[in-house]
């Protein structure tokens, strides 16, 4: 077949190329410009690649302008919907991986693409010229899935379009969804074309791809600069940053003042361009000697943080508080420095003030100190003599009854399983009435210390009264509860009392009830705990009467 010079996909080439380089040099570089970019490459790389198939004689040639083509076509799809997701942003959310997980089937086509030289699976021609092709799955795929991205990017912008209420946003989601429209048509009246049968007629149609991307891209040109897509949020930041009352400045890493806002003018003269003129500003250094140590590390060690305060000079002093922050960009590479000079005036004016008045405060303080250490002190002992018994060191009633009431409404809520043992000194009153009650209060004490060194921290020993005490058991069943009662009435009758008039060998009696989640009764707790320490009462009176130093479950 005689080789034609396919002029349509040249200049299809060209305009894409000018409309990149315009809106590159007419908009600030943003991550919404970025993916606009990769966007538009993949779009021109399809007329490029046509265009160099028709001016190429050597076959091998062919094949990689063919190649270049289809791999932006591959891409085409997915910038679109990276493009749709990006400008949508404040709708959907996705992390990068979701990003690059959506890539992937574009991948994939990009490679199969590529390898067809060795599996033949894409592309295929009988002819020494590879513009007159045959198609195989791999092509089917690469459209399936260009169309598939094409439908979702729509499905995003049209989401879009009907949950905002801006007017201005909407009239350029409809642009770029007619553009995206023109593209998607041509490409498929091209497809149908060039690779069925059914248009024998056509066959000199070329292009079309190409115009088609040409033409949804001046869409794009058009929504873009005509809603200020890439610079609202370029103009908001101006604005916000002009409006702060601390000065900003951005330096390059050469020091040069790339940028500053008004306000940094005011505290010192400076030109964009210029060398940033940190020299004079330290000429006002509070330190004596601290400006040139400040200076060394300002110019040899770019990569640290700064910071200090100087003295501005003009018709009324000012104090300014000087911070110099490292910036570096994503793959860590020191590129320049953030300035922010601060107005600390009349918050070094307070401060003074402030330290004038804790000198005062300071002694007061110190007399305050002293008095509270002393409350401290008598509310520890007032707490003490209102919690426990100052014969044993156990809670007292009155303690033991407040906290029970209180850890039996929480564990009938939730159905916690207890246990409580009641228990008292067999013939205690004998012993007082043989030894005296001196000796009747060493026993009280000696049992106390042997029942409270075999307790948990979170176990509750109190005096009931007189020879009785009471240990609350929570989250113990019966079994657990009956084997340390066990454990405890041994240890008592296995020690003897020391005493002036002989050792005394005593024991206890025990009654013992447990109550597990099935137990509860849906009434007071109040009432619950008196039904409880009346069946724990009558535990104990049954292991009296059943001959003493016994356990008896209630």
């Amino acid at each position: 077949m005689e080789q034609t010079f396919n002029g349509i996909d040249f200049l299809s080439a060209l305009a894409l190329l000018f409309l990149f380089l315009y809106v590159l040099f007419t908009n600030e570089i943003r991550q919404l410009h970025k993916v606009y970019i990769a966007f538009h490459i993949a779009m021109m790389t399809w007329p490029y690649g046509m265009f160099m198939l028709s001016i190429t004689p050597d076959q091998d040639y062919q094949w990689y302008a063919v190649n270049l083509a289809f791999v932006g076509l591959s891409f085409l799809g997915y910038g679109w919907l990276m493009f749709s997701l990006m400008l949508t942003k404040g709708l959907y959310r996705m992390k990068k991986a979701g990003y690059l997980v959506l890539g992937l089937p574009a991948l994939a086509a990009a490679v199969l693409v590529t390898l067809n030289p060795w599996h033949g699976l894409f592309a295929a021609t009988s002819t020494t010229w590879l513009a007159e092709r045959t198609y195989g799955p791999v092509f089917w795929y690469l459209a399936g899935i260009s169309v598939l991205y094409v439908l979702l990017g729509s499905v995003v912008m049209i989401r879009a379009l009907f949950k905002t209420k801006d007017f201005g946003f909407r009239r350029q989601i409809v642009l770029f969804l007619l553009g995206q429209s023109i593209m998607l048509l041509l490409a498929l009246l091209d497809t149908v074309y060039t690779s069925t049968p059914f248009f024998p007629d056509l066959e000199h149609v070329t292009g079309l791809t190409s115009l088609g991307i040409v033409f949804s891209d001046i869409c794009f040109v058009i929504a873009i600069r005509k809603n200020n897509a890439f610079r609202i949020i370029s103009i908001a930041l101006r604005e916000v940053v002009d409006s702060m009352d601390t000065g900003i400045v951005i330096l390059d890493d050469r020091h040069n003042v790339l940028d500053r806002n008004a306000v940094a003018t005011r505290f010192f003269p400076m030109n964009v361009g210029q060398p940033f003129p940190i020299e004079s500003l330290m000429e006002g250094a509070l330190e004596p000697g601290f400006g040139r140590s400040f200076l060394s590390s300002y110019f040899h060690e770019t990569g640290k943080f700064l910071q200090t305060e100087v003295l501005v000079r003009e018709q009324s002093p000012i104090h300014v508080s000087v911070k110099i922050t490292p910036i570096y960009s994503d793959n860590g590479s020191y590129v320049g420095r953030i300035v922010t000079l601060q107005d600390v005036t009349e918050w070094r004016r307070l401060v003074h003030e402030l330290h004038d008045r804790n000198e005062d405060l300071t002694l007061r303080n110190g007399e305050l100190t002293l008095m509270q250490e002393e409350l401290s002190v008598a509310n520890r002992k007032l707490e003490l003599l209102a919690t426990t018994d100052p014969l044993t060191g156990c809670y007292n009633r009155r303690y033991l009854f407040q906290m029970l009431e209180y850890q039996i409404t929480v564990e009938q809520r939730y159905r916690v399983p207890f246990s409580l043992i009641l228990f008292d000194v067999d013939h205690f009153k004998q012993i007082n009435d043989t030894y005296g009650h001196h000796i009747g209060d060493e026993v009280l004490r000696h049992t106390s210390s042997l029942i409270r060194a075999r307790l948990r921290e979170s176990d509750i020993f109190a005096r009931y009264g007189g020879e009785e005490f009471t240990i609350y058991l929570p989250h113990t069943e019966n079994r657990d509860a009956y084997r340390l009662a066990e454990q405890l009435r041994r240890i008592v009758e296995s020690q003897v009392v020391a005493t002036d008039r002989g050792d005394i060998q005593i024991t206890i009696s025990m009654g013992l009830i447990s109550v597990d989640g099935d137990g509860y009764e849906d009434e007071n707790p109040k009432q619950f705990l008196v039904e409880v320490m009346r069946k724990a009462d009558a535990a104990l009176y049954r292991a009296k009467e059943q001959g003493r130093n016994r356990i008896v479950v209630a």
